[in-house]
């Protein structure tokens, strides 16, 4: 079937393919969402380990994740397959990522504390460190080498990230329903999560099979050969990089906090932990109608205006906890407005990233493009991480104990965190966004880089 093409001849990916691109983030958020909060809420009020471990396990885990980015990125770089250069990783992870996230719940119920503690370790890191890390870095670096078409780009992302909330919002709002109706015991997590790993799979056959590579640029293969050394230094010459590389390591704090602090605050601040479910979809669900509607606001506004006015207005409806925490219809709304503030993050965040990739060609005349995604997410496992570890901590010197009925000083601890984590959060997202100001270079950059290219072949 032959390829679209615009008005100045870019190709330009077919709706089809868009759609099983955006299937493999959808794969993708099934162990996101388990690894990001549910599966601390397993450890600790499951199978009963103290928050303050598994905050610690989670810190030094995330510092592994973050070297095993750019040690996959890296070897991405040098590896060429039938399959192509990203693709092929989507078909070598599939059935590891499913059988790792299973293990994850597979902790020996009658041991040690500390053969627990040695058994989360080494399987949460072989499933986020290891499979999960080869698995979504290749997958997000695929997007540049599908087309080099600027809208097209931010249109495949727009399709990935209104469709990846799918995922999460399976995960989040069923995972404990279903639990609690099997049981609510270790087996029934485990069995859950084996439902959730079969239909992952599934999804990510579905992205391979649907998705194609075709720019390879020649500075792309010359990128190949270079020292890590060089690659290392021109990323850290792109201040785009920089810029985008701590929003998301504040955004990897919103999303700890509110994946791990949602479950408590359901059970003690609302009284039922099956809320989080309700409250996931109340946030999720305006999220993926803005993203849907985004394309047309994006060429309009631009990305980083977007973003920049999202941040502002998450800020906004959270703030409304303050005054009314324990309301319900209070926490509704507040996730609605959050769900549509963040849409534009959520959106363009790879957009941008791509287009990041563009501008480190253009500014060094080097291109980087597997080891910057991976370098990108060093900031999301990092800022993930340690956001573990604090609420971990914090939670511990409350004298959380994860009982039924927990006692005043935790409580205060959940609710501070849940609300005044994401205000830090997206404040600083904010005025990170204020500095960046690559939408307005974007169209020169790639006509400069259409000249050099076409010197190069003369």
């Amino acid at each position: 079937m032959a390829n679209l093409q615009n008005d100045t001849g870019m190709v330009k990916t077919r709706i089809t393919e868009k759609i099983a691109y955006g299937m493999g983030d959808v794969a993708c958020n099934v162990v996101f969402a388990l690894t990001s909060g549910l599966v601390v809420y397993f450890y600790t009020n499951v199978m009963g380990i103290s928050a303050g471990l598994v905050g610690i396990i989670m810190l030094i885990s995330r510092i592994f994740d973050g070297i095993s980015d750019v040690a996959i990125g890296a070897i991405m770089d040098r590896v060429n397959s039938k399959h192509g250069k990203a693709r092929a990783w989507i078909l070598w992870m599939s059935i590891p990522y499913g059988v790792s996230a299973v293990l994850l719940f597979c902790v020996p119920a009658n041991a040690t504390q500390t053969i627990q503690a040695i058994y989360i370790f080494i399987t949460y890191n072989l499933c986020t460190t290891v499979v999960y890390t080869a698995l979504n870095i290749p997958y997000g670096a695929m997007v540049p080498m599908m087309t080099r078409d600027g809208q097209d780009r931010a249109v495949i992302n727009l399709f990935r990230m209104s469709m990846s909330p799918i995922g999460n919002m399976i995960v989040t709002a069923c995972t404990l329903p279903f639990i609690n109706r099997l049981g609510g015991d270790q087996k029934a997590w485990i069995t859950v999560t084996a439902i959730y790993s079969v239909v992952a799979f599934c999804f990510l056959l579905w992205c391979f099979f649907g998705c194609r590579e075709r720019i390879h640029t020649k500075a792309a293969k010359e990128a190949e050969t270079m020292p890590l050394s060089v690659r290392l230094m021109a990323i850290l010459r792109n201040k785009y990089f920089l810029i985008l590389l701590v929003s998301t390591a504040f955004l990897a704090l919103y999303q700890t906090i509110n994946g791990v602090c949602s479950t408590y605050y359901a059970q003690y601040i609302l009284g039922n932990n099956e809320l989080m479910g309700v409250m996931q979809i109340a946030e999720n669900i305006p999220q993926v109608v803005v993203i849907i509607i985004l394309a047309p606001f994006i060429k309009k506004f631009g990305k980083r205006n977007l973003v920049l006015s999202g941040s502002i207005l998450v800020v906004l409806g959270q703030s409304m906890l303050i005054f009314a925490p324990d309301n319900f219809n209070v926490v509704l709304a507040s996730a609605v407005i959050r769900g549509i503030g963040k849409a534009p993050l959520f959106g363009c965040v790879f957009t941008m990233l791509a287009d990041i990739i563009e501008y480190g060609h253009w500014k060094t005349h080097v291109r980087v493009q597997a080891l910057l995604f991976s370098a990108v997410t060093v900031g999301q496992k990092f800022g993930g991480g340690l956001a573990s570890s604090i609420v971990g901590g914090l939670m511990e010197k409350s004298g959380f104990t994860g009982a039924e009925v927990e006692i005043a000083s935790a409580v205060a601890m959940i609710k501070n965190l849940y609300i005044y984590g994401t205000i830090i959060s997206w404040v600083a997202i904010a005025l990170l966004m204020a500095m960046y100001q690559l939408d307005k270079k974007y169209n020169k950059i790639i006509d400069d880089l259409d000249q050099r290219e076409k010197g190069e072949d003369n």
